[in-house]
């Protein structure tokens, strides 16, 4: 299990080989954009918060030169990696790979990323160097990589300003995407796959401009977006569905250049593991809102603040575990939870997206994170079912919803394949249309409900069964594709 914290976790899904054929025809175009596009900067004493910062130059990196404090260091041989990952030719230390995924990740925003990276092994970060360099306190001191939209941060030291009756500051957004900082202990606390996979889910979060919904989840100042402790494991149940989406879309990318986590977090669907919810919060149902933080403004608070409540309520049956490591959560098994409290984990929704990206192919994935961002950038909505929107329309290829809705088409039908898939990652928890469109917190539209529900659920089903004798296997997701139709994978380019 992995503790995260806002912004942070690595759980890449399905391996590089798809990819890696198109990243290789495309490495010389991918490395020449991320040159342009990655500002990486280093600073070898960060507790020293007027410490120089050093802007490596990436040309040179990349024509074979690394001179300077960074790469004269002996202590951040994993950064150094990173580097050269991103930025040489494959087979001088370049990953073409990594960089077709991250060229893909930037063109989401196609604006420029800084990249701070700081020496957090040497000595470990003082409270006021974390918050100088923006990095993310792991417990000991340590920069986890955590990661920051400049166009959200803008709004909301605008909203603040505005409050305060102050001048807002110069908008960050108007040169950068965002900006990401990381430290060398990340590299030393795992393999190299790992920070690797942890760096692009990072990433991710530099090109989202989603809502977080903060005025649905904050009582009396403080959020509870994540539950009432502000941290998060990767199998919780968290009551923001907006938070569970921007880790989700994050680790569904990720899952791209790291199979170990991606054989893992299947594993633990498959195996009908446990997922984790918090108990204790502190308020009772129905507290009301309170004073609110300058960035935003409350309302009602969310009644999934208190989301144990509405599972006991629900009779849903708890794992006992002694003794229990995490005293304040309890644990449920997957296919005990109601459908819509099983998509309040982010490796459910990443698990859908990864396997619509392996099958259609990460181009036209990416393509839906960058129409959806606009289509929710300032909108307070369900960025979940914006984006399952988002897809089916995209497999449509132009034509309306109406041109396949009263008819069996035949041949293939991808805008079916995220409406199949999140109901296969819901383990077929749905025993009504009601029960299906609660996945999509009833926003999607109707349209889709019914087509599939009404057409093809039971086409899926029998393809692919989740019972006591059939335990979910990669290759389902495979044999649904060709159920509906679709028989081949859609090759990168």
């Amino acid at each position: 299990m992995r503790r995260t914290t806002m912004f942070r976790i690595a759980a890449p899904l399905f391996t590089a080989a798809l990819l890696l054929a198109a990243a290789a025809a495309s490495a010389q175009t991918d490395r020449d954009y991320l040159k342009n596009k990655l500002s990486f900067r280093y600073v070898g004493s960060p507790n020293n918060i007027s410490s120089a910062v050093e802007v490596l130059d990436n040309a040179a990196v990349a024509s074979g030169t690394e001179s300077g404090t960074f790469w004269a260091s002996p202590a951040v041989s994993g950064l150094q990696g990173m580097v050269r990952k991103l930025l040489k030719a494959p087979g001088q230390g370049g990953d073409a790979n990594l960089q077709y995924v991250v060229a893909k990740t930037v063109k989401i925003q196609d604006r420029p990323v800084m990249i701070l990276m700081v020496n957090d092994v040497t000595a470990p970060l003082s409270a006021d160097a974390m918050n100088h360099w923006d990095a993310c306190d792991d417990g000991a001191g340590h920069a986890w990589p955590c990661a920051s939209n400049a166009s959200t941060t803008d709004d909301q030291r605008q909203q603040c300003a505005e409050s305060r009756h102050e001048t807002p500051p110069a908008r960050l957004d108007a040169t950068w995407a965002g900006q990401m900082t990381l430290g060398q202990a990340a590299f030393n606390g795992g393999t190299a796959g790992s920070a690797t996979g942890t760096f692009v889910h990072e990433l991710v979060h530099t090109q989202d401009r989603s809502d977080r919904r903060a005025h649905m989840f904050t009582i009396s100042r403080h959020s509870y977006h994540y539950g009432s402790d502000g941290t998060h494991y990767d199998i919780e149940a968290v009551p923001n569905l907006a938070s569970t989406y921007q880790e989700g879309i994050a680790n569904a990318v990720m899952m791209t250049v790291d199979a170990n986590e991606a054989q893992r977090l299947f594993n633990w669907f498959a195996n009908n593991d446990v997922m984790m919810v918090e108990k204790n919060v502190p308020v009772p149902p129905g507290t009301g809102a309170g004073a609110a933080p300058c960035w935003t403004v409350v309302t009602t608070p969310s009644a999934d603040i208190w989301l144990y409540n509405q599972l006991t309520a629900a009779h849903v049956r708890e794992v006992q575990r002694t003794p229990n490591p995490y005293p304040n959560y309890a644990y449920f098994r997957i296919r005990d939870l109601p459908p819509r409290f099983i998509v309040h984990n982010e490796n459910i929704i990443a698990l859908v997206f990864s396997e619509y990206a392996r099958h259609l192919g990460l181009q036209k994935f990416m393509d839906a994170l960058k129409t959806n961002d606009r289509t929710i950038f300032r909108v307070s909505t369900s960025p979940i079912a914006q984006l399952y929107n988002t897809l089916c329309r995209a497999g449509l290829e132009g034509r309306p919803i109406s041109a396949v809705t009263g008819v069996n088409e035949a041949g293939p039908k991808p805008y079916l394949i995220p409406l199949a898939y999140a109901d296969y990652f819901t383990a077929y928890r749905s025993q009504s249309k009601a029960d299906y469109k609660s996945i999509f917190e009833d926003m999607l539209p109707q349209e889709w409900i019914d087509l599939y529900w009404d057409g093809y659920k039971d086409t899926v089903r029998s393809a692919v069964p989740i019972d006591a004798t059939h335990t979910p296997q990669f290759t389902n997701l495979t044999d649904i594709s060709i159920a509906l139709g679709v028989n081949q994978s859609t090759a990168e380019h």
